[in-house]
């Protein structure tokens, strides 16, 4: 089955950015997660990092995939293709990773944001995205259950394991609104029958959950709504640095098939 068979150009083109801004939310914390093999505290981290990693990509490979229906080109084009610019990611998640507690609970605001996302997913018009999402829904409870693990862990550690938790938490903090931004293209999404409601709308949602979760720690979650606007383009250095890395031995030669 096609995805957006019927669809007219103009929603054809709305619906490709949508798909854009999951797929490149999914590789690019995957290609930060990979960064902790041979760096994480525990051995059995260096594994499980490495394997969150590559459900991510996993994930973004599924997503790319629907574009290629969409005439968005195949799947290493949109990745290594693209110039910084273009790329629609949320400015959080191209960050470097930092200390473990910024990772940590990078990991677990991120999931709580993506098991909201797969849940509206889950509620689609189109097919498609209600198989894709409920594939990866499945993969991203067990890594919303790791971050649980991991953020009980630290939390419990004593006072500077909180004070280093609750730092890393204001930074993600200022940053978190671009995960939900409101961009032109929702309503027409919606209109269509393609989602339920708006994306946008469960920011309220999420800041809901992510205190219900940190309550028990004594952390606070105080967003703003200046984040960056990767959703727009608007990147930081740190991603042109990072795409120089992830498609190096693509760029060597784009027409090789590996």
């Amino acid at each position: 089955m096609e995805f957006g068979r019927g669809l007219d150009e103009n929603l054809r083109a709305v619906l490709r950015e949508f798909v854009l801004t999951l797929a490149d939310d999914e590789l690019v914390l995957g290609h930060r997660d990979s960064e902790w093999c041979a760096f994480a505290p525990l051995i059995e981290e260096d594994v499980a990092f490495a394997s969150i990693a590559q459900d991510e990509i996993a994930h973004a490979a599924l997503l790319y995939g629907l574009l290629e229906g969409l005439g968005g080109g195949g799947p290493d084009a949109i990745v290594f293709g693209r110039p910084p610019e273009a790329m629609r990611n949320a400015v959080l998640l191209e960050r470097p990773n930092g200390d473990w507690a910024y990772s940590v609970m990078r990991h677990f605001v991120y999931d709580i944001a993506d098991d909201l996302r797969t849940g509206l997913l889950l509620r689609s018009g189109e097919t498609l995205f209600r198989s894709v999402a409920d594939r990866m829904r499945r993969e991203e409870r067990y890594h919303l259950d790791h971050g649980r693990t991991w953020l009980r862990a630290l939390a419990l550690g004593g006072p500077e394991a909180v004070q280093r938790l609750q730092h890393a938490l204001d930074r993600i903090a200022a940053d978190a609104f671009d995960l939900f931004r409101p961009l032109a293209w929702e309503g027409a999404l919606v209109r269509a029958g393609i989602l339920p409601e708006a994306p946008s709308r469960l920011w309220e949602r999420f800041i809901v959950r992510v205190r219900a979760e940190l309550s028990p720690y004594g952390m606070a979650f105080t967003p703003g709504v200046q984040a960056p606007r990767g959703r727009t383009g608007e990147h930081l250095r740190d991603l042109a640095d990072l795409l120089q890395t992830m498609g190096e031995v693509w760029r060597s030669d784009p027409k090789a098939v590996w």
